[in-house]
């Protein structure tokens, strides 16, 4: 395009400098061409005023020797008049026709001056000049009309292609304009676009899903968000880079599916969210699932050949009642997402009335847990553990529950993840930390018995700086023996950031705290954070102990933990373990403890406190 601008530029240049030459020159030559004109015409004149002379007995040589000249001059353009030759037959005739008539002119004149005639001839000569010279000056004057004529139509021809020239550099700008326009407009997209999967960001995904709800179009719009039910196990295990390469193949699919009118963004990690129009609902979980099932045989046929299932939440605004924006609809097709991930409906959900009441219970949470903390609404239950070698309590766990004003109770699996996701979990947690605290101090100063108390810790907590030296406060503010409070943190948290924990690690030790390790075996166990974390005890998650096709290979998997542990000095929790030949088996491998239904639920502070009192 560019080549083809600069071409048809130069073209319009060299044709402007050609006609404009062209027109230089005809209008120098129509300045002769008048001139010629007149002198025709002088040479009619002058030549009726010699007759006239003659006749009168005045006779001019001048008069005479002036003609002459012209003449030659018109019939050969060499003269100092400055006359041009015109190349045209019809003036050339009747000039050659006015050269003859004046030679046959000047041999009357002299017949005349001689007294050879008497004058009637040479008079009728010169009216018969007269009419020649008429011709020939109309013969000079068409001749110079078409050459004006030629002239006029250079100009026009000129002033086209200087219009064509301005109307093909404005064309060429306005293309320029225009190409710079679509760049910027490329550019800007891509800006907006994340790297790795090619979709929208999402801040950029809510700007053009909002300007789209706000323009009304017509028709039906879901929001789908969706992710991968376990995408961590693909990193864990096959490294970052593999799973790169399936986010991106899957920005690709996803970018693929959407079509005018429609938007695909990345939340963050495996989280992508679609904004499509349907006829008919069940079209949204149809394309969104042919998707899915081309990327599961995308990692299917990977040298790894293994895959994870996606986890997809649908909201239609037409089953929405509220009136709502971008982040309200995405909220409610997340909320849908999540029933799937805590494996209460298939992988494709839409947001119904069910949902919607789960969300509604989740708000009010939300809107009251702050309040609920200040009230001291949260009520501390402890789970016994028992100690397999003596049968009796040895220690506890302290479970937190929430009494409402109404006074009903809202179980932790109702309010734990509305605190988890509002960054408010921390709050919680040191307010179950001083609760338990308060509780042993009472005891303490009451001279009753006390046993040692874990609590759990969050994963936030692990990214405050100040998280060891607040409970260390704390726990010096009531008084409380380093020895009698342990400190609960999961699994996950070890995987995720083994580092961190470490040095985490390391400070609570180093100030008096025993730790330990929650739900270990439930996730992606690594054998080697026993040897790098410095902890206490290892609590064996329940899965080990439910239902199972193969309870006596369960329980060889926690006789190889216990024995593999009991070598680093940590002590063992059997957590969830409801029937008495469990407890025959884990006392038969050496188990240290156990927590389950078979001995204890867990109970408010006053009945554990006489279940302590009993024992002594």
């Amino acid at each position: 395009m560019k080549r083809f601008l600069k071409s048809g530029l130069v073209v319009l240049f060299l044709l402007l400098m050609l006609f404009g030459g062209m027109t230089l020159h005809t209008v120098s030559q129509s300045q002769h061409y008048s001139r010629l004109v007149n002198y025709v015409g002088i040479v009619r004149g002058a030549t009726q005023r010699l007759v006239k002379l003659e006749l009168m007995d005045q006779p001019s040589e001048p008069l005479i020797e002036y003609l002459d000249g012209i003449l030659k001059e018109l019939e050969t353009g060499d003269g100092e008049y400055g006359l041009p030759l015109p190349k045209d037959s019809n003036y050339q005739q009747k000039l050659a026709g006015l050269s003859a008539m004046w030679e046959e002119m000047k041999v009357q004149i002299s017949a005349y001056r001689n007294g050879l005639d008497d004058g009637t001839t040479l008079l009728s000569l010169s009216e018969t000049y007269f009419k020649q010279a008429n011709d020939t000056v109309f013969a000079a004057d068409e001749y110079a009309a078409r050459c004006i004529q030629g002239l006029n139509v250079i100009c026009i021809v000129m002033l086209i292609i200087m219009l064509l020239t301005w109307l093909f550099i404005i064309w060429a700008y306005w293309k320029k304009l225009l190409h710079l326009e679509d760049t910027n407009q490329k550019l800007n997209d891509l800006a907006r676009r994340d790297t790795l999967t090619g979709v929208y960001q999402l801040d950029a995904f809510k700007e053009e899903a909002q300007r789209y709800l706000d323009a009304g179009h017509d028709g039906k719009i879901a929001f789908v968000y969706t992710d991968f039910s376990d995408f961590k196990y693909i990193n864990d295990v096959f490294g970052y880079a593999y799973g790169d390469s399936i986010l991106k193949r899957y920005g690709e699919i996803l970018n693929r599916l959407v079509g005018e009118g429609e938007l695909c963004g990345r939340v963050s990690a495996d989280n992508f969210v679609l904004l499509l129009r349907y006829q008919d609902r069940e079209e949204v979980a149809a394309r969104q699932r042919e998707a899915d099932t081309e990327i599961i045989r995308f990692m299917h046929s990977s040298h790894n050949r293994q895959s994870v299932p996606t986890c997809c939440g649908i909201c239609c605004v037409e089953d929405v009642v509220e009136d709502l924006r971008i982040d309200g609809f995405l909220d409610r097709a997340n909320f849908a997402r999540k029933t799937v991930k805590n494996g209460t409906h298939s992988n494709y959900v839409f947001y119904d009335e069910s949902i919607r009441n789960r969300l509604r219970e989740e708000k009010n949470v939300e809107s009251s847990m702050l309040a609920a903390l200040e009230n001291h609404e949260f009520t501390v239950f402890y789970q016994p553990k028992v100690e397999l070698g003596t049968g009796k309590i040895a220690c506890s766990e302290s479970l937190v529950r929430w009494k409402s004003q109404s006074g009903s109770i809202i179980p932790p699996d109702r309010f734990i993840p509305v605190f988890e996701r509002k960054y408010m979990i921390d709050r919680l947690d040191q307010y179950v930390f001083e609760e338990v605290c308060r509780f042993l101090n009472g005891r303490l100063k009451a001279g009753r018995r006390v046993l040692p108390v874990s609590v759990n810790v969050s994963r936030l907590q692990f990214f405050d700086q100040n998280f060891v030296k607040r409970y260390v406060e704390i726990r010096n503010h009531y008084q409380i023996p380093a020895e009698l409070l342990e400190i609960e943190f999961t699994e996950s948290i070890a995987i995720d950031n083994t580092s961190l924990l470490t040095s985490i690690v390391d400070q609570l030790k180093q100030a008096g705290f025993s730790c330990s390790i929650d739900d270990f075996g439930k996730g992606y166990s690594s054998l080697s954070l026993l040897k790098t974390l410095p902890i206490d005890v290892l609590k064996i998650d329940r899965f080990f102990f439910s239902e199972s096709n193969d309870p006596e290979r369960d329980m060889a998997v926690v006789q190889g933990i216990v024995e593999l542990v009991h070598k680093f000095n940590i002590r063992t929790v059997a957590e969830g373990v409801e029937s008495e030949s469990q407890v025959e088996m884990l006392k038969q491998i050496g188990c240290d403890y156990v927590q389950g239904y078979v001995f204890y639920r867990p109970v408010p502070q006053a009945e554990f406190e006489r279940m302590l009192d009993g024992q002594e």
